[in-house]
């Protein structure tokens, strides 16, 4: 419980900081002030079944003329708005009231979007066996190296709508996608999305199956720590231990934060001795 009021804390800190669409207070109202709308093909923004087909609606016929687009779904469900002019951007309605709530330079499928359409089922655990086989193969076992049947487990949850809980497998996934568009590009993931895309995962996890994956807490470590909020990261790492003891990634991050330096010294002499071949301890 305590974990979720101190992610909770820092996902409304996050909030405050998030920019909207300021002249858009609801997306419903707005639209139905275009006398003829004018529709048109999205880009391949998501690999998600549900984001296949989505359409940019304006006033103008000219789609770079509008100073922005409504995106909508294939059934003109709007979810966000698409700012043309540079500096690129979009704006998403992330709670289907209508209502403009998140800025961001990525595209995001809003969650209500997947979860609205999704079977929620607590008993159907194959979506959390998959995050942590993600976390064992890629975190925690010493070469980091993902098999293609486990890819293929992961990307099926895009396209097959019939499997439950796909909600969970979205928020992972943007978090993914973020994480890789940024780093291609030599930049600094956004902290006001990633650290809420990690509290809501947290959340749903909790939700269904009353834990929070090993890879979540790690994740939601690094958001802390890209967002320069050291001393929460610090806090979170040797919080997550007390569930995740044995996770390397865990203690090799609670090591190089820790402040005591004899205690320091004795945590690094713990994880070469134990795991001097796991990649991450490597690079200590």
């Amino acid at each position: 419980m305590r974990y979720i009021f101190l992610v909770l804390a820092l996902y409304l800190t996050a909030s405050c900081n998030a920019q909207t669409n300021k002249g858009i207070e609801n997306l419903k109202n707005e639209f139905q002030k275009i006398i003829k709308p004018y529709f048109f093909e999205a880009p391949n923004f998501t690999g998600w079944v549900e984001g296949s087909t989505i359409l940019l609606i304006g006033e103008k016929q000219n789609a770079l003329e509008n100073k922005f687009l409504f995106i909508a779904l294939k059934d003109t469900t709007l979810i966000g708005i698409y700012n043309v002019a540079e500096p690129v951007s979009f704006n998403f309605d992330t709670e289907g009231n209508s209502t403009l709530s998140r800025s961001s330079d990525f595209f995001m499928l809003p969650l209500w979007v997947v979860k609205n359409k999704t079977k929620i089922l607590a008993k159907d655990k194959k979506i959390i066996f998959l995050l942590d086989n993600l976390y064992e193969k890629t975190m925690q076992a010493n070469d980091n190296e993902l098999d293609e049947k486990t890819l293929k487990e992961y990307q099926s949850y895009q396209i097959d709508t019939s499997l439950a809980n796909r909600h969970i497998a979205l928020l992972f996934d943007s978090y993914q996608t973020i994480i890789t568009e940024t780093a291609s590009k030599g930049k600094q993931a956004p902290s006001k999305i990633c650290i809420p895309l990690m509290q809501s995962l947290s959340v749903e996890c909790l939700k269904l199956y009353n834990r929070i994956p090993a890879l979540v807490y790690i994740y939601m470590g690094e958001a802390l720590q890209s967002a320069g909020m050291v001393e929460d990261a610090r806090k979170h790492f040797k919080m997550s231990l007390q569930f995740y003891p044995t996770s390397i990634p865990l203690q090799v991050y609670n090591y190089e934060l820790e402040l005591d330096q004899i205690e320091k010294k004795k945590q690094l002499l713990n994880l070469k001795n134990k795991y001097r071949k796991h990649w991450m301890v490597k690079e200590l």
